[in-house]
């Protein structure tokens, strides 16, 4: 165990190649996404858009995804003492499903193709199967967890979210590939398949990570016991009610169920910010200001989804869409990753006996905070293009020139490591 991070055992880290091809392959589809939006300046009149389907799908499915997924290979045996059996092979079969997957899945959603439809989600799905099945195991002969840690019960509820999300998923694959009737209609599955994949995968994924990472690495104070003990298990609660309204048509339960989802979602930036206020750091470094960007554009997603129960008009699911998935989440993934990367290397050097370099040589903070001011600016270029669709090129560009900086970045660490490693 280490001494300054109690609740977390760095022995049981699995090898570095299984994170790794994740992290690497995630900027790949966030690449994509950027050319989309490049040569489609209508992709964002709607989030019906064969294009917004299929940019959405890259930004979720491939780069979210993996980066999640490669997370965990390293949470759950660090955090939550559960090491998966076979960690290389399990990473190589998930990794090449899930990337397959969603590269055809897009490709499917983008060019109408029921079968690329089918096919990637089949692959998106199988891939999940292998990761949950080994999670499962792993989390079950973990032993109980004995600190005041919410992270490992947390990483649990999260994966239910997974399920749930996916399971959805599949049914809308199915449903527009191969015409399968849905006992509910088009629009409301779509729905629940995004809030699941939002709140219940996503946001108690991203709100169990922080527990450990923002006071680990934003050298913070711990988030409140009383807020970590009840928010993840509210959270999920409130999602089976507000399915359940929606399966019902009781569209006045779900409407509240939906408000005090967005309270949720709120309290979590707001606690996550006035940490940050109580940072120890002196001077806050770009990984830092990109997750208070994040936590703010979290904010704004929620006034806008509220505003847009109230006020007709496309644009503003299509904001809510664009500052959830990319200042919210590739906001915070991106921030996590310049940390997480590079203690990896060097844990790993450390582990293997070798002197490894300070963690700044690995990945210095210029090139760190050029990117990241790209990833803001993109943000910009972006929410702009929503209102103003000639903008769209130009913020596709952005995008694009943003993952290509992350994936340099991420690929001089590895260069770094393999460098102290032969030495």
């Amino acid at each position: 165990m280490s001494s300054a991070n109690p609740g977390l055992a760095y022995q049981d880290t699995p090898p570095l190649s299984a994170p790794l091809r994740f992290f690497l392959t995630a900027p790949l589809f966030g690449l994509a996404a950027g050319l989309v939006l490049l040569f489609d300046a209508e992709l964002l009149s709607s989030r019906w858009t064969p294009g917004a389907l299929a940019v959405v799908h890259l930004f979720a499915a491939g780069f979210m995804l993996q980066v999640m997924l490669g997370a965990l290979l390293q949470i759950l045996p660090v955090a939550a003492g559960a090491a998966l059996p076979a960690p290389r092979r399990i990473a190589a079969t998930t990794h090449a499903l899930l990337a397959l997957g969603a590269a055809s899945l897009a490709l499917g959603l983008g060019a109408g193709i029921p079968a690329a439809i089918v096919t990637g989600a089949m692959l998106v799905a199988g891939g999940l199967v292998a990761f949950l099945a080994s999670s499962l195991i792993a989390l079950a002969k973990a032993a109980p967890n004995q600190g005041a840690s919410r992270t490992p019960r947390d990483l649990r509820l999260a994966l239910v979210g997974l399920t749930v999300a996916t399971l959805l998923g599949t049914l809308l694959a199915f449903a527009l590939g191969r015409g399968l009737a849905l006992p509910i209609d088009l629009p409301t599955a779509v729905d629940m398949h995004a809030v699941w994949a939002w709140m219940g995968w996503g946001g108690i994924l991203l709100a169990a990570t922080s527990w450990v990472v923002v006071p680990m690495f934003q050298i913070t104070p711990s988030y409140p016991a009383d807020f970590t003990r009840v928010w993840s298990p509210a959270t999920l609660a409130l999602l089976v009610l507000w399915s359940i309204c929606m399966i019902s048509g009781l569209s006045t339960g779900a409407l509240l169920c939906g408000i005090a989802l967005l309270i949720a979602a709120a309290a979590f930036s707001l606690q996550t910010l006035r940490l940050q206020m109580r940072s120890r750091r002196g001077v806050p470094d770009a990984p830092f200001r990109a997750f208070r960007l994040a936590m703010l554009a979290l904010l704004a997603s929620l006034g806008v989804l509220l505003l847009a129960q109230f006020h007709d008009g496309s644009q503003w699911p299509v904001l809510a869409g664009v500052l959830i998935l990319h200042g919210t989440f590739v906001g915070t993934i991106s921030a996590m990753l310049y940390k997480i990367v590079p203690f990896l290397a060097w844990l790993n050097l450390t582990q293997s006996g070798v002197r490894a370099p300070n963690v700044k040589k690995l990945l210095p903070d210029p090139p760190v905070r050029r990117q990241l001011q790209l990833h803001a600016v993109a943000l910009g270029a972006l929410c702009a293009a929503v209102m103003i669709p000639k903008l769209a090129p130009l913020a596709g560009m952005l995008i694009a020139a943003e993952f290509i900086w992350l994936f340099v970045n991420l690929v001089r660490v590895v260069r770094e490591w393999h460098r102290a490693s032969t030495l």
